[in-house]
């Protein structure tokens, strides 16, 4: 790569907790192709604070000063989801190269605004779909591709997790509103299905029901008891532009058996990719198992190690734990791949996967499944 390093603003740097200092933070400090030249939280003396822990020069409380510097190549945006939209915005039209994290908005029309202003700008625009960056997914796509299963025939993916449940804390009660754009569905579901897609390939059309089985939260801090409208399950079950057919369960709110799972059946073999917590694709250490015919046992397979990172330190001296989780060394991996594919389509103008014309697809993907279980009708996805 070229020898100018790519200065980062990155907003959402909150100097305890949250995922942008456990994980953008570290994956920035491992590439030397970028520097965090800024950061920004809701505070002055919060983000002085994040700028002395992690080395950064410049430090923001007003969003918009931070996205309009001229010392600022490329802005990470870090929040919750709901404030993906307003900001992207704002670096987009200050001409900034953009990371923004998944669900890249609340809404597809959303979404497409965003896309459509980073292709209006020419700036370089990735979404945080990080499990397209798991070595064990990028493997399974090779392989794939590769015909190790043959045609692909069958694909079954089943998420059992705990987001979406009936306890939520006073930080993450915004989930609970679907107008947010941050539900099971959104979140999981998005992280999930966009993994598959990437793996075997986009939908032609589908079947759904999504449902909301918890109506009601808890608090944990007060006991005060919420009304919740964002649903927390979903099937689907449809077919693929190859013609293979695919089922898909989602079940947030599990309370316990946690694990996430995706298989897939060809004419010549089986790949299966698998994680045990209650972390989903684009976070968990995941193992990769296959089996050619004649054999009928899977076994596991391995990932080249150019998809995994040696240079990787997950107890980087600034991260914090993401709240209420030890950030698994895979997640830190996940994101450092995708902040070196932005690099290189930066420095060297490469093409950059996944950009935000594929978060919104993965949001029109969405919505399909949204209308096919609101209608009871099949719908047409793709071609």
């Amino acid at each position: 790569m070229a020898e100018r390093r790519i200065r980062v603003g990155l907003l959402g740097a909150n100097p305890e907790k949250g995922w942008g200092s456990a994980v953008h933070i570290p994956a920035i400090a491992t590439l030397p192709a970028f520097t965090l030249e800024a950061v920004g939280t809701t505070r002055q003396q919060s983000a002085e604070e994040s700028a002395r822990r992690f080395g950064a020069r410049l430090a923001f409380s007003d969003a918009r000063a931070l996205t309009s510097h001229p010392d600022i190549d490329l802005v990470a945006i870090t929040v919750k989801a709901p404030e993906h939209y307003p900001l992207a915005m704002m670096a987009l039209e200050a001409g900034k190269h953009v990371f923004c994290e998944w669900p890249l908005a609340a809404t597809l029309t959303q979404a497409t605004e965003m896309r459509d202003l980073a292709a209006k700008k020419g700036v370089k625009a990735m979404v945080g779909l990080q499990a397209r960056a798991a070595p064990a997914i990028m493997q399974a796509h090779a392989l794939v591709n590769a015909s190790y299963v043959g045609r692909v025939i069958a694909v079954r993916m089943a998420c059992a997790l705990p987001g979406g449940g009936g306890r939520r804390s006073q930080e993450g009660l915004y989930v609970i509103d679907k107008a947010n754009g941050a539900s099971t569905m959104a979140i999981q579901g998005g992280h999930a299905i966009d993994a598959l897609r990437f793996v075997v390939g986009d939908f032609a059309g589908l079947s759904a029901v999504v449902a909301n089985q918890f109506r009601s939260v808890e608090v944990i801090e007060t006991g005060e008891i919420r009304a919740k409208d964002a649903p927390d399950q979903i099937l689907v079950s449809g077919q693929l532009c190859n013609e293979a057919v695919v089922s898909i369960t989602i079940n947030g709110g599990a309370v316990a058996g946690h694990a996430i799972e995706i298989k897939i059946f060809g004419t010549e073999g089986t790949l299966s990719i698998s994680g045990q917590g209650g972390l989903n694709f684009q976070m968990s250490e995941l193992v990769l198992e296959g089996a050619r015919s004649p054999s009928r046992t899977l076994a596991p397979l391995d990932i080249p190690a150019a998809f995994d990172r040696q240079d990787v330190d997950k107890d980087f001296k600034g991260r914090q734990p993401y709240p209420g989780v030890d950030v698994p060394r895979a997640t830190i991996v996940n994101v450092t791949n995708l902040y070196e594919r932005l690099g290189r389509a930066i420095l060297e103008n490469a093409p950059l996967d996944p950009d935000f014309g594929i978060a919104t697809e993965m949001h029109r993907l969405l919505d399909a499944i949204e209308q096919a279980s609101a209608t009871g009708r099949y719908q047409i996805f793709g071609s």
